[in-house]
Protein backbone atom coordinates (compact mmCIF):
# COMPACT_ATOMS: atom_id res chain seq x y z
CA UNK A 1 0.00 0.00 0.00
CA UNK A 2 2.62 2.53 1.06
CA UNK A 3 4.76 2.04 -2.02
CA UNK A 4 1.90 3.40 -4.11
CA UNK A 5 2.01 6.78 -2.36
CA UNK A 6 3.78 9.22 -4.66
CA UNK A 7 3.06 12.52 -2.91
CA UNK A 8 5.23 13.51 0.08
CA UNK A 9 2.44 15.25 1.99
CA UNK A 10 0.25 12.18 1.74
CA UNK A 11 3.17 9.92 2.65
CA UNK A 12 3.94 12.00 5.74
CA UNK A 13 0.29 11.94 6.79
CA UNK A 14 0.09 8.16 6.41
CA UNK A 15 3.41 7.71 8.21
CA UNK A 16 2.26 9.76 11.19
CA UNK A 17 -1.32 8.57 11.40
CA UNK A 18 -1.27 4.98 10.18
CA UNK A 19 2.26 3.72 10.76
CA UNK A 20 3.43 5.63 13.85
CA UNK A 21 -0.08 6.37 15.22
CA UNK A 22 1.18 9.81 16.25
CA UNK A 23 -1.93 11.54 17.59
CA UNK A 24 -1.71 15.08 18.97
CA UNK A 25 -5.41 15.43 19.72
CA UNK A 26 -4.84 14.35 23.35
CA UNK A 27 -1.22 13.21 23.86
CA UNK A 28 -1.53 12.87 27.64
CA UNK A 29 -4.64 10.67 27.54
CA UNK A 30 -2.84 7.40 28.30
CA UNK A 31 -0.03 8.94 30.34
CA UNK A 32 0.04 8.17 34.05
CA UNK A 33 3.51 9.44 34.98
CA UNK A 34 5.50 12.39 33.62
CA UNK A 35 9.17 13.14 34.21
CA UNK A 36 9.83 16.86 33.79
CA UNK A 37 13.52 17.55 33.31
CA UNK A 38 14.73 21.03 34.19
CA UNK A 39 18.19 22.63 34.10
CA UNK A 40 17.45 24.74 37.21
CA UNK A 41 14.92 24.82 40.01
CA UNK A 42 12.05 26.96 38.59
CA UNK A 43 12.28 25.91 34.93
CA UNK A 44 9.46 23.36 35.05
CA UNK A 45 7.05 25.84 36.60
CA UNK A 46 8.07 28.70 34.30
CA UNK A 47 7.92 26.54 31.19
CA UNK A 48 4.82 24.46 31.82
CA UNK A 49 3.51 25.13 35.32
CA UNK A 50 -0.05 25.35 34.08
CA UNK A 51 0.21 22.06 32.21
CA UNK A 52 1.71 20.39 35.26
CA UNK A 53 -1.15 21.57 37.47
CA UNK A 54 -3.71 20.28 34.99
CA UNK A 55 -1.96 16.91 34.84
CA UNK A 56 -1.79 16.48 38.61
CA UNK A 57 -5.39 17.66 38.83
CA UNK A 58 -6.33 14.69 36.62
CA UNK A 59 -4.55 12.33 39.00
CA UNK A 60 -1.40 11.94 36.93
CA UNK A 61 1.97 11.85 38.70
CA UNK A 62 4.58 14.45 37.80
CA UNK A 63 8.19 14.05 38.96
CA UNK A 64 10.80 16.78 38.61
CA UNK A 65 14.41 16.01 37.72
CA UNK A 66 16.55 19.09 38.37
CA UNK A 67 20.00 18.83 36.83
CA UNK A 68 21.82 21.67 38.64
CA UNK A 69 21.85 23.18 42.11
CA UNK A 70 20.78 26.70 41.06
CA UNK A 71 23.64 28.14 43.10
CA UNK A 72 24.60 30.93 40.68
CA UNK A 73 21.21 32.64 40.46
CA UNK A 74 21.90 35.75 42.52
CA UNK A 75 23.48 39.19 42.30
CA UNK A 76 23.89 39.36 46.09
CA UNK A 77 27.58 39.37 47.00
CA UNK A 78 26.65 38.36 50.54
CA UNK A 79 25.10 35.01 49.56
CA UNK A 80 27.36 32.05 48.86
CA UNK A 81 26.56 29.45 46.26
CA UNK A 82 26.14 26.81 48.95
CA UNK A 83 23.65 28.97 50.84
CA UNK A 84 21.67 29.77 47.74
CA UNK A 85 21.50 26.11 46.70
CA UNK A 86 19.81 25.25 50.01
CA UNK A 87 17.38 28.14 49.67
CA UNK A 88 16.46 27.09 46.18
CA UNK A 89 15.72 23.54 47.28
CA UNK A 90 13.21 24.87 49.79
CA UNK A 91 11.68 27.20 47.23
CA UNK A 92 11.40 24.41 44.69
CA UNK A 93 9.56 22.21 47.18
CA UNK A 94 7.12 25.01 48.02
CA UNK A 95 6.50 25.84 44.37
CA UNK A 96 6.07 22.20 43.36
CA UNK A 97 3.57 21.62 46.15
CA UNK A 98 1.34 24.36 44.76
CA UNK A 99 1.21 22.45 41.48
CA UNK A 100 0.60 19.05 43.07
CA UNK A 101 4.15 17.74 42.61
CA UNK A 102 5.55 15.76 45.53
CA UNK A 103 8.74 14.23 44.16
CA UNK A 104 11.84 16.18 43.12
CA UNK A 105 15.08 14.48 42.10
CA UNK A 106 18.39 16.34 41.97
CA UNK A 107 21.62 15.68 40.11
CA UNK A 108 23.23 18.73 41.77
CA UNK A 109 25.63 19.78 39.05
CA UNK A 110 26.99 23.27 39.49
CA UNK A 111 24.71 25.94 38.05
CA UNK A 112 26.04 27.39 34.75
CA UNK A 113 28.39 24.40 34.39
CA UNK A 114 26.11 21.47 33.49
CA UNK A 115 28.39 19.13 31.56
CA UNK A 116 27.22 17.91 28.18
CA UNK A 117 28.72 14.49 28.67
CA UNK A 118 28.05 10.75 28.50
CA UNK A 119 28.29 10.63 32.30
CA UNK A 120 25.37 13.02 32.82
CA UNK A 121 23.39 11.26 30.11
CA UNK A 122 23.88 7.95 31.92
CA UNK A 123 22.57 9.50 35.13
CA UNK A 124 19.43 10.68 33.35
CA UNK A 125 18.99 7.26 31.76
CA UNK A 126 19.23 5.73 35.22
CA UNK A 127 16.49 8.03 36.48
CA UNK A 128 14.28 7.17 33.51
CA UNK A 129 14.77 3.46 34.13
CA UNK A 130 14.10 3.89 37.83
CA UNK A 131 11.03 6.12 37.53
CA UNK A 132 9.60 4.48 34.38
CA UNK A 133 7.74 7.56 33.13
CA UNK A 134 5.25 7.34 30.29
CA UNK A 135 6.26 10.84 29.16
CA UNK A 136 9.39 12.97 29.43
CA UNK A 137 9.36 16.75 28.98
CA UNK A 138 12.49 18.91 28.65
CA UNK A 139 13.62 22.32 27.35
CA UNK A 140 13.95 22.69 23.59
CA UNK A 141 17.74 23.00 23.04
CA UNK A 142 17.12 24.60 19.64
CA UNK A 143 15.19 27.58 20.98
CA UNK A 144 16.47 30.50 18.85
CA UNK A 145 19.02 32.72 20.61
CA UNK A 146 19.01 30.68 23.83
CA UNK A 147 22.04 31.98 25.72
CA UNK A 148 22.18 29.65 28.71
CA UNK A 149 24.40 26.60 28.18
CA UNK A 150 22.61 24.65 30.90
CA UNK A 151 19.34 24.86 28.95
CA UNK A 152 20.96 23.71 25.72
CA UNK A 153 22.79 20.86 27.44
CA UNK A 154 19.68 19.79 29.38
CA UNK A 155 17.57 19.50 26.25
CA UNK A 156 20.16 17.59 24.30
CA UNK A 157 20.94 15.26 27.19
CA UNK A 158 17.24 14.58 27.69
CA UNK A 159 16.58 13.68 24.07
CA UNK A 160 19.62 11.39 24.05
CA UNK A 161 18.64 9.73 27.33
CA UNK A 162 15.12 9.04 26.05
CA UNK A 163 16.58 7.60 22.84
CA UNK A 164 19.06 5.34 24.63
CA UNK A 165 17.15 4.24 27.75
CA UNK A 166 15.51 1.26 25.93
CA UNK A 167 18.88 -0.11 24.81
CA UNK A 168 20.17 -2.84 27.17
CA UNK A 169 23.82 -2.38 26.20
CA UNK A 170 23.72 1.30 27.19
CA UNK A 171 24.47 1.64 30.89
CA UNK A 172 24.72 -2.10 31.44
CA UNK A 173 25.68 -1.54 35.08
CA UNK A 174 22.08 -0.42 35.71
CA UNK A 175 21.05 -4.07 35.72
CA UNK A 176 23.00 -4.55 38.97
CA UNK A 177 20.70 -1.95 40.50
CA UNK A 178 17.70 -3.93 39.33
CA UNK A 179 16.92 -1.43 36.58
CA UNK A 180 15.66 -2.59 33.20
CA UNK A 181 15.63 -0.73 29.88
CA UNK A 182 12.62 1.53 29.57
CA UNK A 183 10.81 2.86 26.50
CA UNK A 184 9.34 6.35 26.92
CA UNK A 185 6.10 6.58 24.97
CA UNK A 186 5.84 10.36 24.74
CA UNK A 187 8.60 12.95 24.48
CA UNK A 188 8.05 16.69 24.30
CA UNK A 189 9.90 19.99 24.47
CA UNK A 190 8.84 23.03 26.44
CA UNK A 191 10.44 26.49 26.04
CA UNK A 192 9.91 25.95 22.33
CA UNK A 193 9.49 28.31 19.40
CA UNK A 194 7.87 25.57 17.31
CA UNK A 195 4.99 24.18 19.35
CA UNK A 196 2.67 21.62 17.83
CA UNK A 197 0.43 21.23 20.88
CA UNK A 198 -1.09 23.81 23.21
CA UNK A 199 -2.56 23.62 26.69
CA UNK A 200 -5.13 26.23 27.64
CA UNK A 201 -3.90 27.49 31.04
CA UNK A 202 -6.19 30.50 31.33
CA UNK A 203 -7.92 29.09 34.41
CA UNK A 204 -4.67 28.27 36.21
CA UNK A 205 -2.52 31.20 35.10
CA UNK A 206 -2.69 33.02 38.43
CA UNK A 207 -1.77 29.83 40.30
CA UNK A 208 1.15 29.33 37.95
CA UNK A 209 2.38 32.84 38.68
CA UNK A 210 2.09 32.22 42.44
CA UNK A 211 4.10 29.03 42.04
CA UNK A 212 6.78 30.91 40.10
CA UNK A 213 6.83 33.67 42.70
CA UNK A 214 7.47 31.03 45.36
CA UNK A 215 11.05 31.14 44.07
CA UNK A 216 11.59 34.25 46.15
CA UNK A 217 15.36 34.32 45.74
CA UNK A 218 14.87 34.66 41.97
CA UNK A 219 11.83 36.93 41.86
CA UNK A 220 12.25 39.82 44.24
CA UNK A 221 9.81 42.72 43.91
CA UNK A 222 12.00 44.67 41.48
CA UNK A 223 12.68 41.59 39.34
CA UNK A 224 8.99 40.65 39.33
CA UNK A 225 8.06 44.04 37.88
CA UNK A 226 9.69 42.88 34.63
CA UNK A 227 9.12 39.15 34.84
CA UNK A 228 5.37 39.15 35.44
CA UNK A 229 4.68 41.13 32.22
CA UNK A 230 7.17 38.92 30.40
CA UNK A 231 5.53 35.69 31.60
CA UNK A 232 2.06 36.93 30.75
CA UNK A 233 3.26 37.97 27.29
CA UNK A 234 4.70 34.50 26.65
CA UNK A 235 1.38 32.94 27.71
CA UNK A 236 -0.51 35.40 25.49
CA UNK A 237 1.80 34.51 22.58
CA UNK A 238 0.99 30.83 22.86
CA UNK A 239 -2.63 31.70 23.59
CA UNK A 240 -2.92 33.64 20.35
CA UNK A 241 -1.72 30.59 18.43
CA UNK A 242 -4.14 28.35 20.33
CA UNK A 243 -7.16 30.64 20.13
CA UNK A 244 -7.42 31.14 23.91
CA UNK A 245 -6.23 33.82 26.32
CA UNK A 246 -3.30 32.08 28.03
CA UNK A 247 -1.62 28.90 26.83
CA UNK A 248 1.56 26.89 27.09
CA UNK A 249 3.19 25.44 24.00
CA UNK A 250 4.84 22.05 23.68
CA UNK A 251 6.51 20.28 20.81
CA UNK A 252 5.98 16.54 20.73
CA UNK A 253 8.09 14.30 18.54
CA UNK A 254 7.60 10.68 17.44
CA UNK A 255 10.46 8.55 18.69
CA UNK A 256 11.42 7.62 15.14
CA UNK A 257 11.90 11.31 14.30
CA UNK A 258 14.55 11.81 16.97
CA UNK A 259 17.16 10.50 14.55
CA UNK A 260 18.11 11.15 10.89
CA UNK A 261 14.76 12.72 9.93
CA UNK A 262 15.10 15.66 7.48
CA UNK A 263 11.45 16.70 7.83
CA UNK A 264 11.08 16.54 11.64
CA UNK A 265 10.40 20.29 11.81
CA UNK A 266 7.28 19.87 9.65
CA UNK A 267 5.14 18.18 12.28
Amino acid sequence: MFEKVADFDEALRKLLEEVLEFDLSDPFSEVEKVLCIEPHPDDCVIGIGGTIRKLTGMGKEVVYLCLTDGSMGTDDDGTTGEELALVRRREEAESAKLLGVDKILWLDYRDTELPYSPEVRKEIIRVIRSEKPDAVLAPDPWLPYEGHPDHIAAGRLAIEAVSFSPLPNVGRSDRYLGLKPHQVDLFGFYYTAKPNYFVDVTDVMELKLRAIRAHKSQFTDDVWEKWEPFLRTVALYYGKKAGVKYAEGLRFMPGLFLHITPFAELI
